[in-house]
């Protein structure tokens, strides 16, 4: 009985060991701030055959991905397949994206649980019986208020089966969601308007009909073409529906326009050209509830008290206040002469300001360049962090006292 107990256990536990070596079990992976998988619609795929497999994440509340144009910043999910010779991959099926404004900017992408379905087609020689691993490396760019790039190496187990496989009972209703939600062209005609007052894209069907639209935008698959942070005015018409757009600064006015037009939570695949206005795209006006909106912070003068706020803020941050205490030392020192302590408050005043004044140019410059970069973009860059790692190490060591350098700088 002892013997047949051990024999028992010790059966069990090779299973146990097969199976957690087994590929099919990969799952799930945790990168950090979301979970990623594969699976398949299907149970498995004939010689030649195709099979819908899919990307699923599952992202941490508060932190998205991105959209295939990530807009002002950030970068698209990425999927490098390692699969079997013969076999390919196909194109992502994009979701529909959401708006996720960052301050001055506007980003797309996804929150919450995203499905991307992909094409995988068999080789013609695969064998009936054999089961295959695919492989894919998925690369996200994970952000909230900051950007963290996180990897996944993920794989899936499929069969080749001789007959056309059963759908897979979970997976499959699931997949054929998401692509029903993809954007599917064909369903609206648009045509992109250009003249002194910017672009504009009229569109018409009878998906739009009716003139009722209450919320329309549209997602440029192309980056730096559109400013994305630009209101899109709607004009209602009893055809369809024509939004203003804003070119993105010094972009030039393209040949045409492909991308995804969402009105009232649905989605349409687009590609605008050149051409006439189509009747009955204008002429309702806007929505009845949409109204002019002075923006978050209330026009000029709020963005200024936000601006004071923020630098009062901003004083207190750990990089900043040790300088304040060593800028009010060198005030003190003139405390006798009044005009010499006007003066240096006055110097350091007009610094801060022509230098802010400069990085902020810079940025414009190289926006207008068509670089679709935010302020403090750079922080997301890894060699530009380590760089200011490794300088802010030779300062603190400065500081210690294991070297001195840089004095005469500093009296400059």
């Amino acid at each position: 009985m002892l013997n047949r107990l051990l024999a028992g256990l010790l059966a069990l536990l090779a299973l146990s060991a097969g199976l957690a070596a087994s590929p099919s079990l990969a799952g799930p992976v945790r990168t950090g701030h979301l979970t990623a998988e594969l699976a398949a619609a299907s149970q498995g795929v004939t010689p030649g055959g195709e099979v819908r497999v899919v990307l699923r994440q599952v992202i941490d509340k508060g932190w998205h991905t991105y959209w295939r144009n990530s807009g002002d910043s950030g970068a698209p999910t990425e999927l490098t397949w390692t699969l079997p010779p013969g076999w390919s991959a196909g194109e992502i099926v994009w979701a529909p994206p959401a708006r996720k404004p960052i301050g001055p900017l506007m980003n797309y992408g996804y929150s919450g649980e995203v499905l991307l379905p992909v094409t995988v087609r068999a080789s013609a020689s695969a064998r009936p019986g054999d089961t295959v691993t695919l492989r894919a490396k998925a690369a996200f760019l994970v952000c909230a208020d900051v950007c963290i790039p996180e990897d996944a190496d993920l794989s899936l187990d499929l069969k080749v089966v001789a007959e056309d496989p059963a759908p897979d009972p979970v997976w499959a209703p699931r997949v054929e969601a998401a692509l029903a939600a993809a954007p599917r062209p064909g369903q609206v005609e648009a045509i992109l308007i250009s003249g002194p007052s910017g672009l504009s894209i009229a569109a018409t069907g009878a998906v739009l009909a009716g003139g009722k639209a209450r919320d329309a935008y549209f997602f440029p698959y192309e980056a730096g073409v559109l400013d994305h942070a630009a209101a899109q005015t709607l004009d209602r018409g009893p055809e369809g529906l024509t939004l203003a757009l804003k070119p993105a600064p010094g972009a030039a006015v393209p040949s045409s326009l492909a991308g995804v037009l969402a009105v009232d939570g649905k989605v349409y695949e687009i590609e605008a050209r050149p051409g006439k206005a189509l009747p009955g795209a204008a002429g309702l006006g806007p929505p009845p509830s949409t109204r002019p909106s002075a923006g978050p912070s209330g026009g000029l003068i709020g963005a200024i008290a936000f601006a004071f706020l923020g630098g009062l803020i901003l004083n207190l941050m750990p990089c900043v206040f040790p300088v304040l205490a060593m800028k009010a030392a060198s005030l003190a020192s003139h405390g006798q002469d009044r005009a010499a302590a006007r003066l240096q408050g006055l110097a350091f005043l007009a610094g801060v300001m022509a230098t802010f004044l400069a990085l902020a140019a810079l940025l414009l410059v190289v926006r207008a360049g068509g670089a679709a970069v935010g302020w403090g973009f750079q922080l997301q860059s890894p060699p530009v962090v380590a760089a200011l790692a490794l300088l802010m190490l030779a300062v603190g060591l400065n500081m210690s006292g294991l070297f001195e350098i840089g004095g005469s700088l500093q009296g400059i």
